[in-house]
C-alpha cells in the first residue's frame, strides 16, 4: 500500500475533503520526498484535494494518512488509456468491414464513446469502494519527562 500524509480541510455530512501536499512521496522510503519526481497521487506543483467518505470521524485540521491500495493507480492508468483505445480500434475494424472508410470513422467514434462510458461507470463504482482509498488517524507517541 502506498501512503501519504494529508490534512482535513473540509467536512460535510459523511464526507471529508483532504489536502495532500505537493509532491508527496510515492513509496515512503525517500529521505528527501521534496525532490521526488513521482508523487503518490500525481505530479502536481501544488497541493491536491480529494473527497472521501469520513469513516473515522475526522474533523477540519486533523492530520490523517491517506492510503491507496496496491495496484490502484496502475489499473486506473491502464483502463484509462487501453480500454478506449482497444474499443476505438475494434469499432474501426468492424466499421471498415461493414462499409468502408465512413463506417470505420463512425465505428471509431462509437468505440471511443463506449470506452468513455465504461470508464465513467467504473469511476462511479470505484467511488463507493472503500478498499481503494482509506483514511487513518495519524498516531503520535507522546512521552512526558518526569521532574527529577
Amino acid at each position: 500500500m502506498s501512503q501519504c500524509d494529508a490534512v482535513v480541510v473540509e467536512t460535510s455530512g459523511g464526507v471529508v475533503w483532504v489536502e495532500v501536499p505537493a509532491r508527496a512521496s510515492a513509496c515512503g522510503n525517500c529521505k528527501t520526498p521534496d525532490v521526488c519526481q513521482s508523487g503518490l497521487l500525481g505530479l502536481s506543483a501544488g497541493p491536491r484535494r480529494y473527497r472521501l467518505d469520513n469513516l473515522i470521524g475526522a474533523r477540519v485540521g486533523d492530520r490523517v494518512s491517506l492510503t491507496v491500495a496496491d495496484g490502484t493507480l496502475w489499473r486506473a492508468s491502464v483502463a484509462s488509456y487501453v480500454l478506449p483505445l482497444l474499443l476505438a480500434i475494434g469499432g474501426a475494424v468492424i466499421g471498415q468491414s461493414i462499409g468502408g472508410d465512413v463506417w470505420a470513422v463512425m465505428g471509431t467514434m462509437i468505440g471511443i464513446g463506449a470506452g468513455l462510458a465504461l470508464l465513467r461507470r467504473k469511476e462511479i463504482r470505484a467511488r463507493h469502494d472503500a478498499s481503494l482509498f482509506s483514511l487513518q488517524v495519524q498516531t503520535r507517541e507522546v512521552r512526558f519527562k518526569e521532574k527529577s
